[in-house]
Parts: C-alpha cells; sequence; structure tokens
C-alpha cells in the first residue's frame, strides 16, 4: 500500500490525508478546533456530509475513516466528522457518501438499496446512514441483521419512522431472507479504503481491500499494515498541536508546557458534552502513541491500552468471552452495547471517558461504574517523575491529581466461578442516551450465600456517591431470604441521597431505580421459585424489528398508484441533492450566528460587543438599529389573518422569552460567527420572575386578549346531570421540539437591482412577504428560491421568516452575501414548539358506555405571542362522536417563544384529551376500552363540534377490519395471562381512532410547466415546497399519467417565486394533493392544446407528437392554480385505527412497543411506498410527544436547559415498534379527493396515543397486584420511563424474593 498515507509529508507544517482517494495538504492555517467536518463542507466542498448538532448526537455527519493507529493494524470504521479534530487525522483515508457512487457513475450498493426500500424521504440524514453501513461492513463483511440493527444507534432521522432505512440496510444480513451480502468487489468498487485509491478488485486485493506482499502471506499475518505514524508539532499561531508517538515525548511536552493550558485529545467526542472549552494553549494527539495501544492477556488479568477504543474494548471482550475467569465479559458486552452509540464508541478511548468523570464527578460514566465494579486498576504516568504507577479507580476519582499526567492502561482480572456479575443503565430511550441510573454490582455468592463483600456501584446519584458501602456491609456474609433481602434494599434506600437535577431524573426516582436495580441482580441469585417473580430478575432485550405493508394498487392509471421510489432518491444518498446551507460560498460571503437573550422577562440595559470583536475574523454585528428606517422591525406578515400580532426580528428593548434574536454576529467563518456570538455580553434592567408554568398562567388569569373560543353541542350540563356515570379530571402535555436535521438557515446575496434569498422555508410567500416588510423594499426586490428542506414539521414556517429576515437585513447593510446557518442550541432556545396544554374534563356516559355529555377547558401555553390554533376544534373529537359536547379554550401567556405549528398540532392535543377520557369512563364504567370505544365511532350524519355534518365516515369499517386484522380479542387474553403469570413484566394492549379533516385554505398552489420541443421532456414548477414527503415524486405521476408519458420524462424544479408566485404555507398535509390538482389542470391546458396535433398525427408518439405541435407554434408552457371552489372548507376527512401493544419493567420504567397494527382509509393512494412512509414517520414522532420528548425551562432565568442531543430524546432506531403492520383500506375511493386519494402526513400521529395507554394498562396490572388499586390514574404526557416506573407505586416493602406475602 502506499506509504505516503501514513507517513509525514517533506513540509513540516503541513499535514496530509486521503479524502476520497485524492491527496489533500493542509498547512496549519486552521484553529486547532476546525473540524474534520469544517474541512469537508467547508473547504473541500463536499456537502454530502451534513451538519446539525455538532455534538455527535445526530449522524449526519458520519464519514468512514482508515487509519494505523500504531504503525500496526490498518482499521475502516465510521465516526462523527462534527468533533473530529481537522489536525487529528494526518495520514488517515477519508471517505464520504461522495465517494462511494453517484447518480452518474453508479450508486453504491448500500445507497441503492436505501433508494429501492424509500429509506429517504427529507434524505438530509440518508449520507450518514449510508456512511455507518459502509464503516460496518469493512469492520464485519458478514454482519447478522441484529448487529445491522444495532449499528446505527447513533443516528436521528425525523421523516422515515427508521423501518424502511432498517430493512434496506439489513438486506445486508448474512441472515437476511434477501441473501443479499455484499462482495467485498461491489463493496470496493470505487475506492479502496485502505489506500485511497480506485479498486480495481484484482487478485492481489484480499477481503480487506489491501494488496499484500509475499512476505505477508508468508508470515501468515490475515491484517493489513500500515507504515507508523510521524510525530507532529504544529505552531496554529494561537496554540500548538503535538502529535507524540511515546510516553516519553509526552512527558516532555507535558513538561515543556505546565504552565499553559493543556487539552489531551483521542476522540474528541466529550466536546460533544462540554461544548466550547477553552481555547487551550496546546494540544496533545494522544492517538500514536504506541504504549497506549498495548494488550496483555495473562491468566489472572488481561491489559488494555488506554488508548483503546471502547468500540475495539467490546470486540476484545467478545472474543474473550470464553477465557476461564472472564465469565463477565458478555455482561459487560451487553452494557458497552449503550454506551454512547458505535460512532462514538469507534472513536472515543477508554482513558478519555475515565477522564470524563475524573473532571466531572458527577458524569453518570457507564465505563466507570462497570470498572469499578469488576475491581480494574489502571496505570497512570506522571510527567515530572518519568514513572507509571498503579491505582485503584476510586483512588483515581479521589486522589489523583491527574495535572500533567496520562492514563497509560487499563487492567482487569479474573474472577473465581462464584463471582457473580450484574450491571444497568436505564435511559430515557432505548439507546445513545445516558443514563438516568447506572449501576454494576459483582455479588461473590454461592447457592444463596454472600461469601464476601460485594461491590454495588452506582452511577447517576450524585457527585460523591460510587458505592453504597452500607449496603455493601450489610450483604457481607448473608444468606439470602425475604428479610434480608428486604432489609438490604431498605439499607439501600436511605443510603441513595440524589442530588436534584434540573434535567433528567427526580430523585424520587433516581432513589427508587437504584434500590429496584439492587432488587432484580439479588433476585437473579436468589433463583425464586414463584414463576411470577422470575421475570423482574431479567434486563429488557429487544428482538429483531420488522414489518409489514398491505395496499391496493391499480393497474388502469399507472404510473398513477405505484409505489415508486421519489426520483431524487439517488440524489439524497450520493449526497449530490443540495439544502440551502449546501449551495456554495459566493466571493466575499459573511457568515452569521445569533446572539439571544439569556433572561425571559426584562428589558434590555446594553449590548457589549467589544470582546466579540477583537477575535480576528469577526467582523461586526448586525442589530435592531441597523434595520433601514423604511424597513420595520417585525418578522410577522402584516395584514395575515393567521397571524394578528407583532414579534421583532431583533429585540429592541422588551425581552419576552429566553434565546430572543438580539443580532446576528458577522465573521469570515460559522464558527467564528458563533464564537463570537458567545462573546457578546448583555446586560438587562427591570428583570422579573418569568412565568414559565400553564399552571401558573391559570391561576394568575394570564391570558391573550381577544383569543378565546368556545364551541358547543346540545346541552352538556343537562346531559351530564341525566349520566349514568360522570368522570372528573385533568390531563396535561409539555412540548415538543420539531428537530429536523437542518437548521433554520438563510442565504441571502445582494443583486444587480435586488437581493436573491434561498431559504429553508415551508412557507416561502411569507418569507417574500416578512423580508420586504422589514426591508422596506417592494416585494419584486427580492427573489426567493427553495430548494428543499431537511425536515419541517411545521418548524419553517413562522421562525423561517424571521431568520431570513435577519440575514436580508444584515446583506442590505454590507453590501455582501450573509448566511445564517443557526446551530442547534439557538434552534431549540428561539423557535416554536408544540402547545403545552392542561385540560379539565368532565364526561358523563349510559349505562353501555354510550358517551352523551363532554365538557372541556383547556388552556394552551402559547407564550408570549397567541398561538395558532387551526385544527384543535376540527380534531378535540378525534373520531369519537358525543351527543353534548362543549369545548372552551383559552390561550395562555408564558414567558416562552410563541408556541407553534409542530406535526399534527391539533390531533397530538385532541387524542391525548379525548383518549383520557374515554379510558377514564372505561375505567368507571369497567367496560374494555376497546368496547367502549367502539360503540362511540362516529358515523354519517352526526355534527362536528364546529358544525360540520360527517359524510363518507369509514372509520367504523376501519375499526372492525383491523380489530380482526390484529386478532385483537385473542391476543387481549393472551395479556391478560401474561400479566397474572408476571409480577415485574407487564403488557398493555390499546386501539385507538382517529379523524383527521383536511383544510383547504385558499390561495393554493400555483404550478407552472414546461414541454420542451426537442425531446419532448417535461420541467414542472410548482408553489409546493419538497420537505421529504415526496411532493416531487407524487407531482411527476400525476404529469406522467395526464400526459401519458414515462415519469422519467418529468422533473420538478425547485420553488421560485417569480415563477410560481403566492402560495400557500406547505403544510397540514394537503400539499401534495393541492398541487398535484393545479398540475392537472395545466396539463389539461396542454392535453386541450394538443388535440387538433394528436387527430391530424394520430400515429405519432410523444416526441414527434411534440415537435409537430412546435413546428405550428403551439404553446407548451401551462400554469394554473387549483383553488377549492367547494362550499365547504373540508371537502373530506381521513379515518385511521391503531392497534398498539406493550411490554414495561414495572421495576425501571423501561418500556417497548412490541407490536403495532394499523388501518388507513387513504383513498387511493398515489404512491403507497410514499404514503406508508409518512405513516410510520408520523407514527414514530408521536410516539416522542407522547413517550420521550419533553423541554425544560429554568424557573428562574427562563432558559432552555436540554438545547441539544445531550438531554433532549427523540425516538431512535430501536424505540420503534418491533412488529409492525400497516394497512391501506383497499376498494375505498375517495370521491371528494384529487385523483380519488388522501391525504396522509399527519394523520398517523394520533395513533401513537395507543402506546401511552397501553403502557399505563401494564402500571395498572402492577398496581392492582400490589395493593388492590383499581382506580383510574392521571399520567401527563410524555409518559417517560420515569413516569411509567414511579406511576407503578411500587415500595421496598413489596420487593420480595420468595413471594408478596
Amino acid at each position: 500500500m502506499p506509504k505516503a498515507m501514513f507517513i509525514r509529508p517533506a513540509d513540516a507544517a503541513d499535514i496530509e490525508f486521503h479524502l476520497n482517494g485524492k491527496k489533500h495538504k493542509v498547512s496549519d492555517k486552521f484553529p486547532a478546533t476546525t473540524t474534520l467536518n469544517d474541512y469537508i463542507r467547508d473547504v473541500a466542498g463536499l456537502s454530502g456530509t451534513k451538519v446539525m448538532c455538532k455534538e455527535a448526537g445526530c449522524g449526519c455527519c458520519a464519514v468512514t475513516v482508515t487509519h494505523a493507529l500504531d504503525g500496526e493494524v490498518v482499521e475502516t470504521m465510521s465516526i462523527n466528522s462534527c468533533v473530529c479534530p481537522l489536525y487529528s487525522v494526518d495520514g488517515w483515508q477519508i471517505t464520504t457518501t461522495e465517494g462511494i457512487g453517484n447518480h452518474k457513475g453508479g450508486l453504491h450498493p448500500i445507497q441503492e438499496r436505501l433508494v429501492d426500500q424509500n429509506g429517504t424521504q427529507c434524505g438530509y440524514c440518508s449520507p450518514g446512514f449510508v456512511m455507518s453501513m459502509y464503516g460496518l461492513l469493512h469492520q464485519q463483511p458478514k454482519p447478522t441483521m441484529s448487529e445491522i440493527e444495532g449499528s446505527l444507534d447513533g443516528h436521528i432521522c425525523r421523516c422515515t419512522g427508521y423501518r424502511s432505512i432498517l430493512d434496506a440496510m439489513k438486506s445486508f444480513g448474512v441472515d437476511s431472507p434477501s441473501g443479499k451480502c455484499i462482495d467485498i468487489e461491489d463493496l470496493n468498487k470505487n475506492l479502496c479504503p485502505k489506500t485511497g485509491e480506485p479498486c480495481h478488485g484484482n487478485d492481489g486485493c484480499t477481503s480487506h481491500g489491501v494488496k499484500r506482499g509475499s512476505n505477508d502471506k508468508a508470515a501468515g499475518n490475515d491484517s493489513p499494515k500500515g507504515a507508523a505514524p510521524s510525530a507532529l508539532d504544529l505552531d496554529l499561531r494561537e496554540s500548538r498541536w503535538y502529535r507524540p508517538l511515546t510516553l516519553k515525548d509526552i512527558g516532555k511536552i507535558l513538561q515543556q508546557h505546565k504552565t499553559h493550558s493543556i487539552k489531551m485529545v483521542f476522540g474528541n467526542t466529550a466536546s460533544g458534552i462540554f461544548k466550547h472549552q477553552g481555547p487551550f494553549e496546546v494540544y496533545i494527539d494522544l492517538r500514536s502513541v504506541k504504549e497506549l495501544h498495548i494488550f496483555k492477556d495473562n491468566k489472572t488479568s488481561i491489559m488494555f491500552g488506554a488508548g483503546t477504543t471502547i468500540g475495539k474494548f467490546r470486540k476484545r471482550l467478545i472474543e474473550l468471552g470464553e477465557k476461564p475467569g472472564f465469565h463477565y465479559f458478555p455482561r459487560v458486552v451487553r452494557h458497552l452495547n449503550v454506551l454512547a452509540s458505535v460512532l462514538v464508541r469507534n472513536a472515543g478511548s477508554m482513558a478519555g471517558n475515565l477522564m470524563i468523570k475524573h473532571t466531572n464527578p458527577w458524569f453518570p460514566s457507564d465505563l466507570f461504574t462497570m470498572l469499578e465494579a469488576i475491581g480494574a486498576k489502571i496505570d497512570i504516568f506522571d510527567s515530572k517523575t518519568g514513572k507509571t504507577t498503579k491505582h485503584t479507580l476510586m483512588d483515581f476519582l479521589r486522589k489523583v491529581d491527574m495535572k500533567l499526567k496520562v492514563i497509560t492502561a487499563i487492567e482487569v482480572p479474573s474472577w473465581t466461578s462464584k463471582d457473580h456479575y450484574r450491571s444497568f443503565k436505564i435511559t430515557p430511550r432505548w439507546q445513545n442516551a445516558h443514563a438516568y441510573i447506572n449501576a454494576a454490582f459483582k455479588i461473590p455468592v454461592e447457592q444463596r450465600k454472600i461469601v464476601g463483600r460485594p461491590n454495588i456501584v452506582i452511577g447517576g446519584v450524585s457527585g460523591e456517591m460510587v458505592h453504597a458501602v452500607m449496603t455493601e456491609a450489610f450483604l457481607d456474609k448473608k444468606t439470602l431470604t425475604d428479610e434480608v433481602v428486604n432489609g438490604a434494599l431498605k439499607i439501600m434506600q436511605d443510603e441513595i441521597q440524589p442530588e436534584v437535577l434540573e434535567v433528567g431524573g427526580s430523585p424520587q426516582y433516581r432513589r427508587q431505580l437504584s434500590v429496584n436495580l439492587l432488587y432484580k441482580t439479588l433476585l437473579e441469585v436468589f433463583q425464586p421459585m414463584k414463576f411470577s417473580l422470575q421475570s423482574g430478575a431479567l434486563s429488557m432485550e429487544r428482538p429483531l424489528s420488522s414489518g409489514l405493508q398491505t395496499y391496493q394498487q391499480r393497474q388502469d392509471r399507472l404510473p398513477l398508484g405505484q409505489g415508486l421510489p421519489k426520483k431524487t432518491a439517488p440524489l439524497q444518498v450520493t449526497g449530490e441533492a443540495k439544502y440551502t446551507n449546501d449551495l456554495p460560498t459566493f466571493q466575499d460571503e459573511l457568515q452569521a450566528a445569533f446572539v439571544g437573550t439569556t433572561i425571559a422577562r426584562g428589558k434590555i440595559d446594553k449590548i457589549d460587543t467589544s470582546e466579540a470583536m477583537k477575535i480576528p475574523g469577526v467582523l461586526g454585528f448586525i442589530s435592531a438599529e441597523d434595520i433601514p428606517p423604511e424597513g420595520v422591525n417585525n418578522f410577522i406578515p402584516l395584514n395575515n389573518p393567521f397571524f394578528p400580532f407583532k414579534d421583532e426580528v431583533f429585540v429592541s428593548e422588551e425581552v419576552d422569552y429566553a434565546g430572543k434574536p438580539v443580532g446576528i454576529v458577522l465573521a469570515e467563518s460559522q464558527a467564528l460567527a458563533e464564537q463570537g456570538a458567545r462573546a457578546v455580553k448583555i446586560t438587562y434592567k427591570d428583570v422579573e420572575k418569568p412565568i414559565m408554568d400553564v399552571r401558573e398562567a391559570v391561576q394568575k388569569n394570564l391570558f391573550h386578549e381577544g383569543c378565546h373560543e368556545s364551541k358547543e353541542r346540545g346541552d352538556v350540563q343537562a346531559a351530564l346531570k341525566e349520566a349514568a356515570y360522570v368522570v372528573e379530571g385533568e390531563c396535561e402535555m409539555g412540548t415538543q421540539y420539531h428537530f429536523y436535521i437542518e437548521n433554520q438557515v438563510a442565504l441571502c446575496v445582494p443583486s444587480e437591482d435586488g437581493m436573491d434569498i434561498y431559504s429553508a422555508t415551508q412557507a416561502s410567500d411569507l418569507v417574500h412577504r416578512t423580508t420586504s416588510q422589514v426591508l422596506g423594499k417592494p416585494m419584486n426586490y427580492c427573489n426567493i428560491f427553495v430548494n428543499r428542506l431537511g425536515g419541517s414539521f411545521g418548524g419553517k414556517f413562522l421562525n423561517s421568516t424571521a431568520v431570513t429576515a435577519s440575514a436580508a437585513v444584515a446583506a442590505e447593510v454590507t453590501g455582501r452575501p450573509v448566511r445564517l446557518n443557526v446551530d442547534l442550541a439557538a434552534n431549540m432556545k428561539f423557535t416554536s414548539k408544540r402547545w403545552p396544554l392542561l385540560a379539565k374534563y368532565k364526561a358523563g356516559c349510559d349505562r353501555d358506555g354510550k358517551l352523551v355529555a363532554i365538557d372541556i377547558n383547556l388552556y394552551i401555553d402559547s407564550g408570549h405571542r397567541p398561538c395558532i390554533t387551526i385544527d384543535l376544534m376540527n380534531l378535540i373529537e378525534c373520531a369519537y362522536h358525543s351527543v353534548n359536547f362543549r369545548l372552551s379554550l383559552e390561550k395562555c401567556y408564558t414567558n416562552k417563544t410563541f408556541a407553534g405549528p409542530v406535526r399534527g398540532p391539533g390531533q397530538i392535543p385532541g387524542c391525548l384529551i379525548m383518549e383520557t377520557i374515554l379510558e377514564h369512563l372505561s375505567k368507571e364504567v369497567k367496560q374494555d376500552p376497546v368496547l367502549l370505544r367502539e360503540i362511540n365511532l362516529q358515523e354519517d350524519g352526526q355534527p362536528t363540534i364546529t358544525g360540520r355534518t360527517l359524510k363518507n365516515v369509514t372509520i367504523k369499517k376501519v375499526w372492525n377490519r383491523l380489530k380482526q386484522t390484529a386478532n385483537v380479542t385473542s391476543r387481549q387474553g393472551d395479556i391478560s395471562r401474561f400479566n397474572k403469570n408476571n409480577l415485574w413484566r407487564k403488557r398493555g394492549l390499546a386501539m385507538t381512532a382517529v379523524r383527521y379533516d383536511m383544510e383547504y385554505f385558499p390561495p393554493g398552489f400555483p404550478s407552472h410547466i414546461s414541454i420542451f420541443a426537442g425531446d419532448g421532456t417535461v420541467t414542472v414548477f410548482t408553489g409546493g415546497v419538497e420537505m421529504g414527503q415526496g411532493l416531487y415524486m407524487k407531482v411527476a405521476q400525476a404529469v406522467a399519467y395526464r400526459l401519458k408519458i414515462p415519469v422519467d420524462f418529468v422533473k420538478v424544479r425547485p420553488n421560485q417565486n417569480n415563477v410560481t408566485p403566492n402560495p400557500l404555507f406547505t403544510g397540514g398535509s394537503i400539499t401534495s394533493e393541492r398541487s398535484v390538482a393545479s398540475v392537472l389542470l395545466a396539463c389539461d391546458q396542454i392535453n386541450e392544446r394538443l388535440q387538433p396535433v394528436r387527430e391530424k398525427f394520430p400515429d405519432a408518439d410523444w416526441k414527434n407528437l411534440i415537435a409537430n405541435a412546435s413546428a405550428i407554434a403551439i404553446d407548451l408552457s401551462a400554469e394554473a392554480t387549483s383553488v377549492h371552489s367547494g362550499a365547504e372548507l373540508v371537502p373530506y376527512a381521513t379515518y385511521m385505527a391503531g392497534v398498539v401493544e406493550t411490554e414495561v419493567d414495572v421495576l425501571t420504567g423501561e418500556f417497548q412497543v412490541k407490536r403495532v397494527d394499523m388501518m388507513a382509509d387513504f383513498g387511493e393512494s398515489m404512491n403507497p411506498t410514499i404514503d406508508i412512509g409518512q405513516v410510520e414517520g408520523a407514527f414514530v414522532m408521536g410516539l416522542g410527544a407522547y413517550l420521550t420528548e419533553d423541554i425544560f425551562y429554568s424557573k428562574e432565568t427562563g432558559q432552555l436547559l436540554n438545547d441539544g442531543t445531550w438531554e433532549y430524546k427523540p425516538p431512535t432506531t430501536k424505540d420503534i415498534p418491533i412488529d409492525w403492520r400497516i394497512h391501506f383500506l383497499p376498494d375505498t375511493p375517495n370521491t371528494s379527493g384529487i385523483l380519488s386519494s388522501k391525504a396522509v402526513g399527519e394523520p398517523p400521529i394520533g395513533l401513537a396515543m395507543g402506546a401511552l395507554l397501553a403502557i399505563k394498562q401494564g402500571v395498572y396490572s402492577v398496581r392492582e397486584d400490589l395493593s388492590g388499586d383499581h382506580t383510574f390514574l392521571p399520567i401527563n404526557a410524555p409518559l417517560t420511563v420515569e413516569k411509567a416506573q414511579m406511576a407503578s407505586s411500587i415500595q421496598t416493602k413489596y420487593l420480595h424474593v420468595g413471594g408478596t406475602n
């Protein structure tokens, strides 16, 4: 292999590496904090590798790298490029998605299968998934499907629901039914990742893709070798970067710089948690220090070099799992599987993880917890003495000052056969999440007698707590009985004193959880005879996921109805699809970053930018004072009926919420702009404690004026008096962030007579209007371009107008292009989120469970401005009917950004409230909740709360078919028997229904079609924005169908206001079908013009037909806008039903969605593959809303506390249903829709409420078993792992090993 890849270049001030086979020489001009992602995107210009969180938390930045750490084995793996320092990649081979395939030269098999399985929607996350799989296949050419599912834990996809992505990737599994394992020639068909050169698959290549000489083969060495790396000493002006090769080198460097600030770097993954530390004067890259990569396998212990990555540590443990004395390794491996993510484990070292714990004792390090319980020791090198000494981990944590020292090795001991190991990590979601509590136990035991002092190590309690020392002492030499176990648990309960955390589990939960984990361990040691207790000892294991989809496809109107992959999917998986922030840098372009307020209630006193302006490369600050005098400091479009309020682009004085922009810093790079923004100091006056809670707002009558809404049908109060059963209660819900993977971004470029504006927006017309009004310019001054969105879900609605207006002001003031790419934390702080709510209800039914009256007082946390509640009134009833119904709605004022639409804005709260009421009634009536819902389903002719008369209601047909298909009755019996036989593991099943009204607001979505006379191909422009919903594909299919041409003849181009002006905002699930309606009208115009030509040339094919039409000057372009002309704003409704089965470990609160069955009336789908993807994505986002996602604020300052991936947890690949079956109701054309179809994007989201209800059934079961409590249990959403456990009301007195007594 070319040694040049792994040796230093002649110029010692440069580093070299290969990027997609091309050699890159990088000088020392970049700051030490420059990341590989920065270089790939901003210097190399490869925009396929995305950026979003900069925390190693979302996976869109994944690349595959090859390196030889110490000149020994060359390794290939995938890592997060967003935290990888640029200067650490000297000598590496780096591969991005562009390097393995493209739409011209051919897709790589990974890319190809992702396209074929419809594994892309918005496509922003797709390159990251591709490169993770690419790295896995180099590490394991024949992985199992289970290994593949586990390898994608570092990725977040908000669009797809993951099932299609997993199916695509699992097709490479050695045990896949498709049997499509990849050949090494196909894996490396473009680049050999070991050499960085084109791979020709010749006989000299091994299965690793590296050519070996005869000497290697003769030596029997199966691992490819690399040349030893060389030392680095780079002067980066403000800092120095070292790459030492030996411990002796480290010692010299540390002593040379003992008075300087030093950062030691390996994988740098900790920077995702501890952001913006420094600046440091010295950086020391430890990757190439040979002594840190040792591995010594002895009979009594195994030594791992401190530079062993956590991924390699795991691999070693798997290989040594059968070694005598190390029987505990498989359980350590199980725990390591949920330590961070594969991408992080590939990069981060063991020593790095331990040092995080040393520096931050509160940090719940899984590695420290396990190693301390195991009895590991570490070697520490002292640069002052040049000696290495051995220490226990407790001494390391409490006694050793690590200044000018470095960990060199970790030694794990062998155990006797009597030693029993168990460890746990209980997290807010299944994977890639830090622990509420982690725990590890070493218990020496003979039968049921503990024969020595156990190790009980608990993480996540406090910075002081490590061992439960009193509990350890109590259990020493005890024989386990109910009395002993309960005594130990009571001591543990007193011993655990958790710190109060602003974000994370409550002290009560973390204390009880710690106790319960000890109980699970002792229960396993005891091995109870009573069957109902046995599952309590088990950890929850997730089997391989699977999916089934059924739908009807008509053959008489192709390509309509075909499940075709999106035309742009190949561009998405190869990274060739361009999003707003992927556009090339313009000459003289400036980068911008928001400066936000740090209080929620007060006034601006002074904005001090002096420190920011001292930073080289920071060039300016734009604030409210810079808005042109003819402009308006307001990003809300004027005279818009949806938004009867104003809000400032930049705060002029009054502060309404924390995170509100006061201005933007301009700089030469994004990193410098963000650094400058952090340096701006704001002082305040008249500061008051903010109102941050809806209950407080209600108590103080803080309601937005003129926003009260009320609807009533029938006489609610009279009906409640006559009802056989009446219930009264409350339900509450937190908020949800959209979590689009492409952050808010706008690029504004001054032109000769105006401004070209590239905005990631779903509301291009609102951006157009707002930018014009803020600048004080006519609308034809602004040219709006919207390429595509990397997700939106309502989040790039009004918020995008603020971002674009901010960049436009800066561009107008400076006369230079300005790009404002808002970082994740600022996104989460200033953008709208789902409405938090409080609902107070009273409801009644007759003796059969038939609803007679519902009365709801709903309080929405609207934030500092009145939010939009367009669809809430329509959807509050879901698919159920009560003769008498009243809803009163108040929008509460709090010191938060105004709440806004998030996917299914009315349905998520509507389903929560209505399903809670029905569940409450079913408990009161003592009736099967499935039956109670069934008898209350809506029918034709019934009025809605808004006065619309229902027609074409199919919910009973949907319900009954699903009930039969999903075997609901028999499964309810199975669950009842399971719960009877298991005290600590409980299952539940819920069946729910939704109705989603499609609202056709004016003005519609204009379209423009052009047919090119030379070859008959077609270009389409539409006012709708493609953001992953398949809009462009459905439009292309409709055009092909109407013009009777192949779909490959049609291309849909990005949105431009000069071509398709004045569109409605894209949202509400209606954009695809209304855009299709518009293009059909345009097609009809063209067909009408072509009809005489067809009659004259009846045998002409399409190309000749168009040529003939052009020859006689027929206009081959047309434009049209479909305007809803019906009397009703709502032309039809979509109906769906779902059955959700869950299982919960009530001792920990962990749960799984075991199976989901869904039935939908979507009419005749234009593209069922796309529609299934929409169903899955919506449902999983609903799981996030109801189960895992919430936002936390400081009660004192109002600041958002969980503003990143470390604390905010959308669902990932293992939070989705394990068994997922989706069915489209056949033979149900929608006579009121476009081409007999129905919209699909938002209706499925409310069915996720079934998961919350099913988990509650499990909670009810354990409460009944333990205390005989049969009462209704109010639980607020989201029903997190913590809430599920705490609701179970498990007390220590119930925890026995021989029975419940």
